[in-house]
């Protein structure tokens, strides 16, 4: 007994001395990322909108994107709007100055490093408690030597924040299904919905996310979640409430539909071409006449995907079945610079430093076969053996992430699938492409060795 302790406490100390070497490891590529390279005129734009929304809360109490007060016009005070939520610009306003120059660009990526490593810390610990210590470490290493994970770090764009609180607010969610008294399972679950609310408030991607929680209450296997998807939901509306009452006040209207539409009209155009035009790439809409008509309502619209379906049924079918999925999880963005950046860059570390360099393709050669793991894992998690191999707690656990992880497929599929948004998602599909591993190996020692297979093990 006192030698099986004593091997446990040593196996507990390796673990967390592993855990301090990967977010060591991490944070070294997060910061060296902030502090090596150089954008290309950073404030262009999705950034210039944040930027501008930032400005006028700051100097003028009005959210609105209008730029021209920050380049220095006279004009009347910008008109408020709610293009985009509020979330991201509030951060850029709390490390904003005087005036927007390198300096206040310096700051924001230093706090997005520390934002990302925060996603790193809560995946990691996130994995060893649904796939075990040593898988959730393994994960840990992919998260922390993911590529696409720093080099966002230097944008003034919502991947960085957009994928913390995401993490965030599923570890809470995880907590809240494996807590045993219930005022506890209602304090975390209360608490993801919140920081669940701030997640859309970053990004809207996932808004529908809630009501259709609340629909998977018809199903008997999910019912039984019913107080815990109740006091969530309740979470995210307390959170969301404000928003929505300045919009109906100010604007008479909860959100605006123009981007929906727009987002819907984008990914419309199969392989990101305007009728297969090669210089179309990326930004098809660009090229289409009818563009701004098509995109001006949801009737015109949903015309204009009838008659792309009624023209071009085959391109039209293995772009949303196949094509868009693709798309979603590609290694570079098709409105993309140089392979994995957003924007122009002068100088990145990950061009030019040979530890950089070498990390690119240690998971650029891995990347693939992760992508497709992590989507199989997903389907994979509604196996009826999954129970059996990892326990029923664990398997609620990764059922969440499983079925947030479908939804946001399913939402870029409807939408526009650039890889960039997918970028807040990795650490979930990365997780459940170790499960998918993990479960392989257990399924195969269940085979080998049955009684040895103990689903609630750690």
């Amino acid at each position: 007994m006192h030698i099986a302790s004593r091997k446990s406490s040593l196996q507990w100390y390796l673990q967390m001395f592993c855990l301090l070497v990967i977010l060591a490891v991490g944070m070294f590529l997060r910061l060296g990322t902030a502090d090596l390279t150089v954008v290309d005129h950073p404030v262009r734009n999705d950034a210039k909108d944040y930027v501008a929304y930032a400005w006028n809360l700051k100097f003028y109490d009005v959210y609105s994107r209008d730029i021209s007060k920050v380049n220095g016009s006279e004009v009347l005070a910008p008109e408020p709007d709610d293009i985009r939520p509020p979330a991201y610009p509030w951060m850029l306003r709390l490390l904003l100055g005087s005036k927007v120059d390198l300096a206040f660009w310096s700051r924001v990526t230093h706090v997005q490093a520390w934002i990302a490593g925060l996603t790193l810390l809560c995946s990691t610990l996130l994995a060893m408690e649904l796939l075990g210590a040593w898988a959730g470490l393994w994960l840990g290493v992919l998260v922390s030597i993911s590529p696409h994970q720093s080099v966002y770090v230097p944008y003034l764009l919502t991947e960085t924040l957009y994928g913390a609180t995401l993490m965030l607010s599923l570890g809470l969610g995880v907590l809240s299904l494996r807590a045993r008294r219930w005022r506890w399972r209602c304090v975390w679950a209360v608490l993801a919905g919140v920081l669940f609310g701030v997640t859309c408030l970053v990004r809207p991607t996932l808004n529908q996310w809630v009501p259709v929680l609340l629909l998977f209450l018809l199903l008997p296997q999910v019912r039984r979640f019913h107080r815990e998807i109740f006091v969530f939901s309740f979470g995210f509306m307390l959170m969301m409430a404000p928003w929505w009452v300045r919009n109906e006040l100010n604007l008479h209207q909860l959100s605006d539909p123009s981007q929906m539409v727009g987002t819907v009209q984008n990914g419309s155009y199969p392989d990101f071409m305007f009728n297969d035009l090669p210089k179309s790439f990326g930004y098809p809409y660009w090229y289409d006449p009818d563009a701004a008509r098509i995109g001006s309502s949801w009737v015109n619209e949903f015309s204009d995907l009838r008659a792309k379906f009624a023209r071009r049924p085959v391109a039209m079918i293995k772009w949303y079945l196949v094509g868009k999925t693709i798309y979603f999880f590609h290694w570079s963005t098709p409105d993309g610079w140089h392979d994995m950046f957003v924007y122009p860059v002068f100088r990145s570390p990950w061009l030019t430093d040979p530890a950089f360099i070498l990390i690119m393709a240690m998971v650029g050669g891995l990347y693939g076969p992760l992508m497709v793991c992590g989507v199989l894992g997903t389907l994979v998690a509604f196996a009826p053996r999954t129970r059996t191999l990892f326990g029923a707690a664990k398997t609620d656990g990764l059922r969440l992430l499983a079925l947030l992880h479908l939804f946001a497929i399913g939402v870029h599929v409807a939408g526009a699938p650039f890889a960039r948004y997918s970028v807040p998602f990795r650490p979930v599909t990365f997780l459940l492409a170790v499960f998918l591993l993990v479960w392989i190996a257990r399924s195969y020692a269940a085979w080998k060795h049955p009684l040895l297979v103990d689903g609630n093990r750690g």
